[in-house]
């Protein structure tokens, strides 16, 4: 029987990686591959205090250092980059002059501030990170570590008048022949984003309320400008962008490769019942793409290589869920990371590992891992001291009993 993750973005890979690290095989279920939801639209913004101010900031601060700890390991594998981020406010015209704005930036600029440097934001390529998080539990697993591509339609459950519901499969429609099967399980772990309404009816009655849960959508475009154009830096914008007819706030950032990664213009249109049903609208793509080349002039004659949607997973009261279902033994839940879902994906991953294995010390362990013991031992050690930090319990999925 597997320990089964449902779900392959951000939080599912990395709850993977770090239950490899500790020698626990896990089988990744996903309906189309990994990181084909918002893990692969997302910008990789990261900011190391920028949530001092909520919940998040517990996950934030130490998400922030896991990922510098996660670069050295991966090298340049991921786009990872120490980076300034700037504040600015400006309307399209000729450039006043400012001379704390970054030199590509042609708009009148209105305030321009310096909100965080190399020391506290950085970025890192989302869809990158989140396929090399998976090859790495898979390598440290001795491909132990196995993805099934399948839609997930239920879950299955055994009961008894002395006992509370366990899971014992995962009910699943095979993407190749729409067969369906149930696949054994001796755990299961849902992280599944913004549809994670639809996961929590799977559980029996009365266990965590599906209208906590629910989703936003974001639109972005990727543009590459051309060869010859002077390059953009290192430097990422948080915009507060006003013309004659419309105000809004994008944001830029610049990536290692020369191209140029554009979001905003979020809206509540529902979240639809699958990934592939994501609707795009072009007129706010084309939107992004009229306001950064009024402000950037050398990403006019730019491709938009990339126009995307995706939803962000979020929770009715602002922070995320993380950890077992009260009442179900071998049920455990990892989403709601709104915007942060990257820089707070692996440390994420990493404290729900420490849950479950906290809670299941006879978790079925690999005897055919790449792990040797003192790297097991130096990882359980880094999960042991995340759970002793002050604010981790906020994030028990109790407090969406019904």
């Amino acid at each position: 029987m597997s320990v089964i993750i449902v779900g392959g973005g951000i939080m599912g890979v990395s709850t993977a990686y770090y239950l490899s690290k500790r020698k626990v095989d896990t089988l990744i279920i996903e309906k189309e591959q990994i990181g084909s939801a918002a893990s692969g639209r997302a910008g990789g913004f990261l900011a190391k205090d920028w949530c001092s101010h909520n919940e998040m900031d517990v996950l934030a601060q130490n998400g922030f250092d896991l990922h510098m700890e996660l670069a050295d390991e991966f090298g340049s594998a991921c786009d990872y980059r120490r980076v300034n981020t700037y504040s600015i406010s400006l309307s399209p015209g000729k450039s006043s002059g400012s001379s704390n704005s970054p030199s590509w930036v042609s708009a009148k600029v209105k305030n321009c501030s310096l909100i965080g440097d190399s020391t506290t934001t950085a970025q890192v390529h989302p869809k990158k990170l989140t396929d090399e998080l998976f090859r790495r539990a898979q390598y440290l697993t001795n491909q132990g570590t196995k993805l099934k591509i399948a839609r997930v339609i239920g879950l299955e459950f055994s009961t008894s008048n002395t006992s509370a519901p366990k899971v014992n499969g995962v009910r699943v429609i095979e993407s190749s022949t729409s067969n369906s099967e149930v696949i054994p399980a001796s755990l299961v772990i849902l992280t599944t984003g913004p549809w994670s309404k639809e996961a929590v009816t799977w559980l029996p009655s009365g266990f965590l309320n599906s209208n906590k849960f629910h989703g936003r959508r974001a639109h972005s475009i990727i543009l590459k400008p051309k060869i010859e154009k002077s390059p953009i830096d290192a430097k990422c914008l948080f915009m507060d962008y006003q013309n004659s007819e419309f105000s809004c706030s994008p944001e830029v950032y610049p990536r290692p490769d020369n191209t140029v990664y554009v979001c905003g213009l979020g809206d509540g249109a529902p979240v639809p019942s699958s990934k592939d049903q994501v609707e795009i609208e072009s007129w706010r793509c084309n939107r992004l793409k009229e306001i950064v080349t009024s402000v950037v002039p050398s990403l006019k004659d730019a491709e938009m290589i990339t126009e995307s949607a995706c939803y962000l997973p979020l929770v009715s009261d602002g922070y995320p869920v993380i950890g077992q279902i009260p009442g179900l033994s071998n049920v455990y839940i990892a989403t709601g990371n709104s915007c942060w879902g990257i820089l707070t994906g692996p440390i994420s991953g990493r404290l729900l590992t420490a849950i479950i294995l906290k809670n299941n010390t006879n978790l079925k362990r690999s005897t055919n891992s790449n792990v040797t013991d003192q790297m097991e031992l130096d990882e359980k050690t880094a999960q042991d001291d995340l759970l002793q930090k002050p604010g981790i319990e906020l994030f028990n999925p109790a407090r969406l009993i019904k």
